[in-house]
C-alpha cells in the first residue's frame, strides 16, 4: 500500500551525453519538485530533457552532478542492485512506446514486474486480472497485445505500473499515440487510480488537450524547469540557473 509521504526533489541536476563526439549537456542545473497526493505535468518542446529527467528519478539513467531525493531515498548513492530492488518495490513506469511483450497476454504483461519482485506466478496473475478489470479491461485479460486497441495497450501498460502499488508513478507521454477520446480517458483513470495520498505521480506531456488534468505544471525548456504553475495559485517561476 503506498504510504510514504516523501515526493521528489532534484537540485541543480547535470546530464550530459555524447553526439558524434561532441558532448551535449542535456539538464543544466536543474530543480524540480513533485510531491505525493498530486499528478504533476512535465512539459516543455521536444529535446528540452523531460524524458531525461524522469528516467534519472526512474533510476534508469545517471547523473552526472546534483542531488536526486526520491521517496525519501538519496537515488544517486546507490549501487545497481540497490538501484534495481527500489524500482521494483517502489517505482511504476509507463514508457511512450508501451514496451509490452507481444508474445504474452494483457495478464501476463502486467503480470511480470510482481514475478521479478518474487511474487509466485498464479499470485501475480490474479492480482494482474484484478488490475485490468479496475481499468475496464476485464474481459480482455487473455488476449495478446496486438488484438488490442491502442487506447487497450496503454491501459496494459498502466496496469503494469499500477499493479504492484507503486508509491512513484512516472508517465512518459502516455496519450501521445491516441485520438482526444482515448487520451482524455487514459488521464481520466489516472486521476481516479493512480492519483492517491502517498503517491507521486508525474506525467510528461505535451499534449495541450491534457493539461487541465493536472494539479501542478512544470515547464522545462533547455534543460532547467522554467515555469511552475499550482492550478490554485498564480503561476511562478524557477530562477534561470546558468549552466556550467
Amino acid at each position: 500500500m503506498a504510504s510514504t509521504r516523501e515526493g521528489v526533489h532534484c537540485e541543480q541536476l547535470e546530464r550530459s551525453f555524447d553526439s558524434a563526439g561532441v558532448r551535449q549537456q542535456v539538464l543544466k542545473g536543474l530543480r524540480f519538485d513533485a510531491e505525493p497526493g498530486q499528478l504533476t505535468m512535465l512539459i516543455g518542446p521536444s529535446g528540452c530533457g523531460k524524458t531525461t529527467l524522469i528516467s534519472i528519478i526512474a533510476g534508469l539513467l545517471g547523473a552526472d552532478a546534483g542531488h536526486l531525493r526520491v521517496l525519501g531515498q538519496e537515488l544517486l548513492s546507490l549501487d545497481a542492485q540497490q538501484l534495481l530492488d527500489f524500482r521494483l518495490r517502489r517505482i511504476g513506469f509507463v514508457f511512450q512506446q508501451y514496451n509490452l511483450i507481444w508474445g504474452l497476454s494483457a495478464a501476463e504483461n502486467v503480470a511480470v514486474p510482481l514475478v521479478a519482485a518474487g511474487v509466485q506466478w498464479p499470485q501475480a496473475l490474479e492480482r494482474a486480472r484484478a488490475m485490468l478489470g479496475q481499468l475496464g479491461l476485464g474481459e480482455q485479460t487473455h488476449k495478446l497485445p496486438r488484438q488490442l486497441s491502442s487506447g487497450q495497450q496503454q491501459r496494459v501498460a498502466i496496469a503494469r505500473a499500477l499493479v504492484h502499488d507503486p508509491d512513484l508513478l512516472l508517465c512518459d507521454e502516455p496519450t501521445a499515440a491516441l485520438d482526444a477520446r482515448s487520451g482524455h480517458q487514459v488521464m481520466e483513470l489516472l486521476r481516479s487510480i493512480a492519483v492517491r495520498p502517498g503517491r507521486v505521480v508525474i506525467v510528461v506531456s505535451h499534449d495541450q488537450r491534457v493539461f487541465s488534468f493536472a494539479d501542478r505544471i512544470a515547464e522545462m525548456d533547455d534543460g532547467l524547469v522554467v515555469r511552475v504553475e499550482d492550478r490554485a495559485v498564480a503561476p511562478s517561476a524557477y530562477p534561470m540557473e546558468s549552466s556550467r
